[in-house]
């Protein structure tokens, strides 16, 4: 669950540096757009892309969500991620996300993607730690 604090910061419009394990074992770090839904984060992501395979293999995860303009006030989340593989449910979710960084905007910006399949990136969260900063 998401203290107070951890839910202040994660619904602010930050971006997400999203943590998967490839095949080899190491890392790959993708910066992401998500939004905050009760306790998971979604995120989107192309079918066909290096994190959704690295995901198929292995759903562990780590995302770090840094307060705008000071890195040293971060949520750690470490988990696993459930994939939708929902085209329609990936693309609404999108626009959702959308709005929370580009406004009404969102709704041309999701039109304008391509066809490629999209997937729909559930974070479960096994473990939070909060960061409050401070230099």
């Amino acid at each position: 669950m998401f203290s107070q604090q951890e839910r202040a910061l994660l619904d602010l419009p930050a971006f997400a540096a999203l943590a998967t394990l490839m095949p080899d074992g190491a890392p790959q770090l993708t910066v992401m757009w998500y939004r905050r839904d009760g306790y998971s984060l979604r995120m989107i992501a192309p079918a066909d892309t290096r994190k959704a395979r690295n995901l198929e293999h292995d759903p562990r995860v780590a995302v770090i969500v840094e307060e705008p303009g000071n890195s040293y006030h971060f949520v750690e989340i470490r988990g696993t991620v459930e994939i939708v593989h929902d085209d329609d449910a990936a693309r609404a979710e999108l626009e959702r996300i959308a709005e929370r960084y580009i406004g009404d905007r969102a709704k041309d910006y999701a039109a304008g993607l391509s066809a490629d399949p999209r997937l729909l990136l559930v974070v479960h969260p096994e473990k939070t730690v909060y960061h409050p900063g401070g230099g």
